[in-house]
């Protein structure tokens, strides 16, 4: 277990703001995905209406069921419309008319943001916004094209792997147009949303093209990344007994160096791609649930798996770790990789999509070709044989996002409300 300093980040060095800026603003938060579920939207709002609490903004939230504990999340009411199990994630399936009616009930907001707007819930507040004319702000989480590909491709391949050899190619070359038509109308779907919001905010610049691509608006684009706490994810925790004891455990009383992966057990993270480290001298640990961890257990029988968790049981795992990979190719953002760099890890991740714009080749992390296992293995292999290196890349990770607190990439994101109200109203004149 290698050895990072770490410094809190000063939270009150903020420069103070206009009267304009501090404003209150009054918020409605549409969520393509419920708030009791674990993943990139939901904590992302969860952590939106947290710093909403500390500024004294009025927020309301609507999201797909099963609802928060009490209706409500940091004391803001949270409705639910219904939704539908598909691979763990629970879709949401209400009306078009039955979500504008309801947001027209609620008290008219200064902005509507729109989580990863996807299904008729997100186009219904898109369509409210419209009608109400409140600027709407629409975030871009989740590359839902991809995965439909994906899910195409593999859905025929399973029919066609029980096909005679000599007849499979043609059948192959209709997998492949499956595949790439699925991806072309969940792309354009995409579009028609995100070109309805007076504002879209993407995470990184591959996500931004991404966009482009599909037929957004350049002009509609803005960045904006995700903030990662750093008070629960620090570098500080190596020390405590409770991560002594998980490392000394996993390690095999330090003679092994533990290399982990931590998310969603889903077919978009691609985890089976760590059947490349099997026959390295490590200690495998997956942190994580999800539709594929029976298989997982099968292909990784030597892994430790430690199942979903949640706070400070998942910060001390990061903190028990000597390196991070991460597998998935499909990634808008790679939240995982922010919270392993800020806990003083080095980071292994393919040279596609989120982590182009999160890992600097070489200095943070290593980048592998995402056709090739077998890069991915070799660069886990670099990082085993030298421990120098792992500690200097961890603390350069540390380094590059120890100032990317939510409280100040909320806080940017209400300059970006802001900027919304000023678009809405320069194009209503």
């Amino acid at each position: 277990m290698d050895n990072v300093s770490y410094q809190a980040p000063d939270l009150a060095s903020a420069p103070a703001r206009s009267p304009e800026e501090a404003r209150e603003l009054s918020v409605l938060i549409v969520s393509e995905s419920s708030l009791e579920q674990t993943n990139g939207v939901s904590g992302s709002v969860k952590h939106i209406l947290d710093r909403f609490a500390e500024r004294g903004f009025s927020a309301h939230a609507i999201s797909p069921e099963p609802s928060p504990d009490g209706g409500e999340y940091a004391g803001f009411a949270v409705d639910t419309v219904p939704s539908w199990p598909i691979q763990h994630f629970n879709a949401a399936v209400p009306t078009k008319k039955s979500v504008i009616r309801l947001i027209k009930k609620l008290p008219r907001p200064d902005i509507i943001h729109v989580a990863a707007p996807i299904s008729k819930l997100g186009h219904a507040a898109l369509i409210a916004g419209e009608k109400l004319g409140v600027p709407t702000v629409a975030i871009y989480q989740t590359d839902v094209a991809q995965y439909a590909r994906r899910f195409a491709r593999e859905s025929l391949d399973k029919v066609v792997d029980g096909v005679m050899p000599k007849h499979t190619g043609w059948l192959r070359k209709i997998s492949r147009a499956a595949g790439d038509g699925a991806e072309q109308v969940v792309g354009t779907r995409i579009a028609k949303m995100h070109n309805m919001a007076t504002l879209t905010l993407a995470p990184t610049n591959q996500a931004s093209q991404r966009l482009e691509s599909f037929g957004v608006d350049s002009g509609l684009i803005r960045l904006w990344g995700r903030g990662v706490d750093s008070r629960l994810f620090n570098p500080q925790r190596k020390t405590s007994a409770e991560v002594r004891r998980l490392h000394g455990q996993w390690s095999r009383g330090g003679t092994l160096p533990v290399i982990g992966y931590v998310g969603r057990l889903a077919p978009e993270k691609q985890v089976e791609r760590l059947v490349a480290l099997n026959g390295l001298p490590i200690r495998l640990v997956i942190v994580g649930g999800g539709p594929y961890e029976e298989m997982l257990h099968r292909l990784l029988p030597n892994a430790v798996f430690t199942g979903m968790l949640h706070g400070d049981d998942l910060a001390d795992a990061y903190a028990a770790l000597d390196a991070f990979v991460h597998t998935g190719a499909e990634e808008t953002f790679g939240q995982t990789i922010q919270e392993a760099m800020a806990s003083g890890l080095p980071v292994v991740a393919p040279a596609a999509g989120g982590p182009l714009d999160l890992v600097n080749e070489g200095r943070t992390g290593l980048l592998f070709d995402p056709a090739d296992d077998g890069d991915l293995r070799s660069c886990v292999e670099r990082l085993i044989e030298d421990p120098a290196l792992r500690q200097t890349m961890g603390f350069n990770g540390l380094e590059a996002v120890k100032n990317r607190t939510w409280p100040a990439l909320v806080d940017q994101l209400i300059d970006y409300y802001r900027l919304a109200a000023e678009l809405r109203t320069a194009s209503s004149v």
